[in-house]
C-alpha cells in the first residue's frame, strides 16, 4: 500500500511538472522513490520528466527498472526503447520494441516507432513493414501514415508517398509537418502551383513556421517567378536570421534575377553560417559562373566536391563551367562524374552506366532537356529496347506531356509487348473512353497484374462501371472500394453498402468510406443509419462538406433540427436554408 506521503508528493510533483518547474517535480518523485523504491509507476514517471527535458540517458535508467519491476507492462518496455533510440542505440531499441510488441501485438505506437529505429539505420523495407503493422493495428494513428509517406519519398516512390501524407492530414489536419512534407511531394512533381496551395495550409496552423515560408519561395523560384519568391525568401530570414536555406534561396534567386552582384552575398552568409553544405558551394559557383569569373566558379564547386565527392550537383555546375571554357572533353567526364555518383548514391550499385543512367541523372539534377536528349540517345544506340522508350515516357507524362508520351510507349510496347511497365504507362496516358476500347488489349497477356486492373477500373469506372466491375478481383482496400463504387454507380445500392462496409472493417478511418457507406444508407431511405454514417465521416473531417451535406440532409429527412450544419452548407444548396 502506498501512504498518504507518497500520494501526496506525487500530486505535487505533478503540479509543479504542469507549471514547467522540472527541477522541483523532479526532487517530489525522488523523495517518493525513496520511500517507495519498488514502484514501477514511479520509476516510470521520473523516465518520462526526464525524456521531456532530453535527458534520454537518465530515462533510460528509470525505464530499465521499470520494466525489472513489471515486465509484463509493455508500455515500459516501448519507452525503454524510445530513450534508446534517442541516444541512437537503434539496435537495442528495437529489442525492446520487440519485447513490447510480444505483451501487446497491437501496440500501434511500438510497432511505428520500432520502423523508425529501422529506417535509421537504413533498413526501409523492415521500416516499411512495421508501419504497415502500426496502420493494421489502429488506421487513424496518424504518425504511422506519415512515417511510411516519408519513406516512400525518400525512396523516390512520389506517388505512393503522396496517398500516405495525404491520409495522414486527413487524420490530423493540424500536422503542420505532414502538409509541409505532402507539399513537397507535389513540389519534387513539379507541381508547384499545387505545392503552394498545400504550403499555405501549413503556414494557416503555423504562420512562423519559417520552412513552409521559404519552401513556398523555393516553389515560385521553380516557377520562374522570382520577384514573388524573394520576399518569402526574406521573411523566412527574419523569422530565423540563422535559416541558410533561406539565404542561398535568396542569393539564387537573385543571380536568376540577373543580379548576381547582389547574391553574392546572401550565397556567402549561407556559407558563414554553414560551411559542410556541398550545395552552398554550387550556388556559389553559379554564381560566380554569371559574372563570368571561371576559374574562381570552379575553386569554389571543387570545394563542394571535396566535402562530398558524389554530389551530383557540383559536378553539373563543374560541367557547365568546363563548357563555357571551351574544354567539351572534361566537361563530359563531369557529366559522367554525375550520372556515376548518383547512381552510387540512389542504387548502390556499381555498373558500367548507360545513356538511360545519364539521361536520368541529368533529369534528377533539373538539366530536364539534356535528360531527355540522353533518352533520345538510348533509344538511338538501342532502338530495339523497350526500357529508353518507357523511361523517356515516364518524364513526358510527369510534365503533362501525353501525346508525346503515347508515341514513345507505343514503340515500346511494340518491342515488348507483354511489359508491365509499359502496359501501366499506357493506361495512364490514355483517355478513359480511349482506354475503354482497348481493355481486352491491354489484359491479353501471360503475365497477370492485379495493378493493372485495379489502374484500368478506377479510369473507365464512370464511363463503364459494369467492365470496371469485372476486373476488381482481390480484397485490398483499394479493389474493395472500388468494386463498392461501381455497384453504386450501377444502382444496386444495397450491394454497394455491403461492400464498403467490408472496407470499413479494415480501415475505419477512411472518410471516403464513411461518406460512400452513407449515401448509400440515404438513398435506400435509411435516414438514421445514413445519418451515423456522416457523423462517423464528420469524425474523420469536420470540415468535409459532404459529409455536412450529408448530415443536413438526413437530419432533414428524419424531421430533426439541421439548422448547426445548414449554416456550414448555405452555399452549397439553397434549399437547405430554414
Amino acid at each position: 500500500m502506498i501512504n498518504l506521503d507518497i500520494i501526496d508528493l506525487i500530486e505535487l510533483g505533478e503540479s509543479l511538472y504542469a507549471e514547467g518547474q522540472v527541477n522541483g517535480a523532479r526532487s517530489r518523485f525522488l523523495e517518493a522513490l525513496k520511500l517507495a523504491p519498488e514502484d514501477p509507476q514511479l520509476q516510470n514517471r521520473l523516465g518520462m520528466l526526464e525524456m521531456s527535458v532530453n535527458n534520454s540517458k537518465k530515462a533510460m535508467d528509470y525505464y530499465t527498472e521499470a520494466c525489472r519491476l513489471a515486465p509484463d507492462v509493455s508500455r515500459y518496455h516501448m519507452r525503454l526503447g524510445d530513450s534508446l533510440q534517442r541516444q541512437e542505440k537503434f539496435e537495442d531499441a528495437i529489442k525492446a520494441y520487440a519485447v513490447s510488441l510480444e505483451l501487446e501485438p497491437k501496440n500501434a505506437p511500438a510497432w511505428n516507432n520500432r520502423g523508425f529505429a529501422n529506417f535509421n539505420i537504413n533498413r526501409w523495407n523492415e521500416a516499411l513493414r512495421c508501419y504497415d503493422e502500426s496502420m493494421r493495428s489502429d488506421p487513424s494513428y496518424a504518425v504511422a501514415w506519415y512515417n511510411y509517406g516519408y519513406t516512400l519519398q525518400l525512396s523516390g516512390r512520389l506517388n505512393d508517398s503522396k496517398d500516405y501524407y495525404q491520409k495522414a492530414v486527413d487524420l490530423d489536419p493540424r500536422d503542420k509537418i505532414a502538409w509541409n512534407n505532402l507539399a513537397n511531394v507535389h513540389y519534387n512533381q513539379g507541381q508547384y502551383e499545387r505545392s503552394i496551395e498545400i504550403y499555405k495550409k501549413s503556414l494557416e496552423l503555423d504562420p512562423g513556421y519559417v520552412i513552409a515560408v521559404n519552401n513556398i519561395g523555393n516553389a515560385l523560384d521553380h516557377l520562374h517567378r522570382y520577384e514573388e519568391a524573394i520576399p518569402y525568401h526574406e521573411q523566412a530570414i527574419e523569422l530565423d536570421s540563422n535559416f541558410h536555406y533561406a539565404w542561398m534561396a535568396k542569393g539564387r534567386a537573385l543571380v536568376k534575377l540577373g543580379k548576381p552582384e547582389q547574391g553574392l552575398e546572401y550565397i556567402e552568409t549561407s556559407i558563414e553560417l554553414d560551411n559542410q553544405d556541398p550545395d552552398y558551394y554550387e550556388a556559389l559557383g553559379r554564381c560566380y559562373l554569371s559574372l563570368n569569373h571561371l576559374t574562381k566558379s570552379r575553386q569554389i564547386i571543387n570545394r563542394g566536391l571535396a566535402l562530398d565527392g558524389q554530389h551530383v550537383p557540383c559536378w553539373v555546375a563543374l560541367g557547365d563551367v568546363n563548357l563555357k571554357m571551351g574544354d567539351e572533353v572534361q566537361a563530359l567526364q563531369c557529366f559522367d562524374e554525375a550520372v556515376r555518383a548518383q547512381d552510387i548514391l540512389s542504387r548502390n550499385r556499381m555498373r558500367d552506366l548507360d545513356w538511360i543512367e545519364k539521361g536520368r541523372i541529368l533529369y534528377t539534377s533539373g538539366v530536364l532537356h539534356e535528360g531527355l536528349r540522353q533518352y533520345s540517345n538510348a533509344i538511338s544506340v538501342a532502338p530495339e529496347t523497350s526500357r529508353p522508350y518507357f523511361r523517356k515516357a515516364e518524364v513526358l507524362i510527369e510534365y503533362d506531356k501525353f501525346d508525346e508520351a503515347l508515341k514513345l510507349i507505343e514503340e515500346g510496347l511494340a518491342l515488348d509487348s507483354d511489359s508491365l511497365s509499359g502496359r501501366l504507362l499506357l493506361v495512364k496516358s490514355l483517355d478513359p473512353d480511349v482506354l475503354l476500347n482497348r481493355v481486352e488489349e491491354l489484359l491479353d497477356s501471360p503475365i497477370k497484374s492485379q495493378t493493372l486492373q485495379v489502374l484500368i477500373a478506377s479510369k473507365i469506372i464512370e464511363h463503364s462501371p459494369s467492365k470496371a466491375l469485372e476486373l476488381l478481383e482481390g480484397d485490398s482496400q483499394d479493389t474493395i472500394f472500388l468494386r463498392a463504387q461501381c455497384q453504386r454507380n450501377l444502382g444496386d445500392l444495397a450491394a454497394s453498402l455491403s461492400t464498403i462496409l467490408r472496407a470499413l472493417d479494415n480501415n475505419s478511418g477512411s472518410l471516403d468510406s464513411w461518406l460512400m457507406a452513407g449515401w448509400n444508407s440515404y438513398d435506400l431511405g435509411n435516414f438514421e443509419v445514413a445519418d451515423y454514417y456522416f457523423s462517423c465521416a464528420i469524425g474523420c473531417d469536420i470540415n468535409c462538406p459532404d459529409a455536412l451535406y450529408g448530415k443536413a440532409l438526413a437530419l432533414r429527412s428524419l424531421g430533426h433540427d439541421y439548422s448547426h450544419y445548414q449554416m456550414a452548407l448555405k452555399d452549397i444548396d439553397d434549399e437547405l436554408i430554414i
